[in-house]
């Protein structure tokens, strides 16, 4: 008799538990420019979590802005009653820390040093990096890997210094990361790094089989739909990926961190149509 109470008890928990809701977030790529209006509008529909994009701060003006725009932007996201969960480090075909070139990958994981510094302002538990840039071609890749992994492990230790996990993100077409295998090879040798993983960035393998390879390592997530063709950064829902299996995995994997939305800027793309897919697509919770 208690051992089958025992087993009731597990079953009901183990079943809210897949139903269970995270806090929600939206990366600031969705409204572009953060203006004080588009924040309000981000809290007022019920999300109380935003990923600060650096690209935001770093294209288009002299590194000197960089620090002034950053500062600003705490400061509007303070006032919104926003909290950070994540930063997106600054990502261009350029600015790739997987080069060849040595002194040009000096630079750039330098400058990725800076921007890590200047996170500290957002106090961020999570930093997403891009492992490289594109195209890259197939006689450059094993060299690549090596690369972008030293870069890594160099990043990692800045991450450390303010607080925040490192979290490496899979990405699409010739990419590295591609796949959990390379990705899982990058972050092999340094324990405290952790995978950002994009539900549509996955082009060549199945979202169950990623959870599965990945395990414990998923440290924070871009939650958008697609078509398995290409990178969409769609609403949930407005593609072909199975939600309520997505959240199951997610939840199965120890995950405790935001849900956080990367979605395309557009007409659907609003923080009000973010929070009615996550709670009728992914929750299941549909309208009476």
């Amino acid at each position: 008799m208690k051992k089958l109470l025992l087993i009731t008890i597990t079953f009901l928990l183990t079943a809210g538990s897949v139903r269970a809701e995270y806090p929600l977030g939206v990366s600031l790529g969705m409204v572009k420019v953060p203006e004080p209006e588009k924040l309000a509008q981000i809290k007022a529909a019920g999300i109380d979590h935003v990923e600060v994009v650096f690209n935001y701060f770093w294209r288009n003006a002299p590194e000197n802005e960089c620090y002034t725009r950053a500062y600003r932007v705490k400061a509007l996201l303070e006032e919104a009653g926003l909290k950070v969960w994540s930063c997106h480090l600054p990502f261009s075909r350029q600015l790739d820390i997987s080069v060849p070139d040595p002194a040009l990958r000096e630079q750039n994981v330098a400058l990725m040093e800076r921007m890590i510094r200047l996170a500290s302002i957002f106090g961020p538990q999570r930093l997403v990096l891009h492992p490289s840039s594109e195209p890259i071609a197939d006689e450059e890749r094993e060299i690549r890997l090596q690369n972008s992994a030293n870069s890594i492990g160099r990043l990692a230790l800045s991450a450390k210094e303010i607080g925040a996990v490192l979290c490496i993100e899979n990405l699409p077409r010739t990419c590295l990361g591609r796949d959990s295998g390379e990705l899982m090879r990058l972050i092999a040798d340094y324990p405290e790094v952790m995978v950002c993983f994009d539900s549509n960035h996955l082009l060549k393998e199945e979202h169950a089989h990623f959870f599965e390879a990945v395990g414990n390592r998923i440290g924070t997530i871009h939650a958008s739909d697609y078509d398995r063709k290409d990178e969409r950064h769609w609403l949930p829902g407005e593609g072909v990926i199975d939600w309520p299996d997505f959240l199951r995995r997610l939840q199965a994997s120890g995950y405790k961190g935001v849900f956080m939305h990367e979605v395309r800027a557009g007409v659907n793309a609003t923080p009000e149509n973010v929070v009615k897919a996550y709670k009728e697509v992914i929750l299941g919770k549909m309208k009476k």
